[in-house]
């Protein structure tokens, strides 16, 4: 099986790392900076650098990794060429019924986020009506290695993936922020390290909590303890406010991407 990327770009490379492992396959490489295509080749051994044509011509499912300006001109592009594939898209804020508009082929719309690559992502997705049962299970079969797939609503995709896609940006936003606190009240030892760790624990908590997060935190809050003084700081400073505002300018920019 042939799997083409139109598009390297970070997300892009994530996905093309998380299946490397797929069985009889070769991953053709297309991106402008041709630089980003080779960098990329280098770590995947069934790998090799294809023109755009050759991508579009020989690939059995291509991935769009384009930014969301660019992508109906390569659509338009696409027109122009014979091809077979299965289209994967993972461009933000443009549905399955405007591009079948640019052109008409088999879709599946997907936003991934960027723990794929180290086999632990969430993966949103929506199939356009004439993709085939058996290419539903070969693109579900090829995510395996990139880790949870789940199918919602085409109306729901945009809102969803504010919380699984750009959420993470937020998050290591805040970790930063913890490990530059901890530096700035003089911590010579690695903050880093104790920061990712504790990240780790409270997340697989969380998972396997029957408690809610609000709960569990609430637990670690003794009365007039030392822990509930700096939540306070946080709620004084309107932390839940700011999260929604982050929430909803992302998600109105996921509305109007073109």
């Amino acid at each position: 099986m042939k799997i083409g990327f139109i598009g390297v770009g970070h997300m892009a490379r994530s996905i093309a790392l998380a299946i490397t492992d797929v069985k009889d396959s070769t991953l053709l490489l297309c991106n402008r900076t041709i630089q980003k295509a080779i960098d990329l080749q280098k770590k995947i051994q069934n790998s090799k650098v294809s023109s755009f044509e050759e991508v579009i011509q020989e690939s059995d499912i291509v991935f769009l990794g384009v930014k969301p300006i660019d992508l109906f001109p390569v659509l338009d592009q696409i027109k122009e060429l014979k091809t077979h594939a299965l289209f994967i898209s993972m461009v933000a804020g443009i549905s399955i019924e405007q591009m079948q508009e640019r052109l008409d082929v088999p879709y599946i719309r997907i936003l991934p986020n960027t723990p794929v690559a180290v086999k632990k992502g969430l993966t949103l997705y929506r199939c356009s009506e004439d993709v085939t049962p058996t290419q539903k299970e070969t693109f579900l079969n090829l995510m395996k290695g990139s880790g949870e797939v789940t199918e919602v609503e085409e109306k729901d995709i945009n809102l969803i993936s504010v919380l699984t896609s750009s959420a993470p940006a937020y998050l290591n936003y805040f970790i930063d922020a913890l490990i530059q606190a901890g530096v700035k009240e003089g911590l010579k030892e690695d903050a880093t390290y104790y920061v990712l760790k504790m990240i780790d624990g409270t997340i697989a908590l969380d998972l396997e909590s029957e408690k809610s997060p609000l709960t569990l935190g609430k637990e670690v809050c003794s009365p007039k303890g030392s822990t509930i003084e700096g939540v306070q700081q946080l709620l004084d400073s309107n932390l839940y406010e700011m999260v929604s505002k982050a929430v909803r300018a992302t998600y109105q920019k996921n509305n109007k991407m073109i």
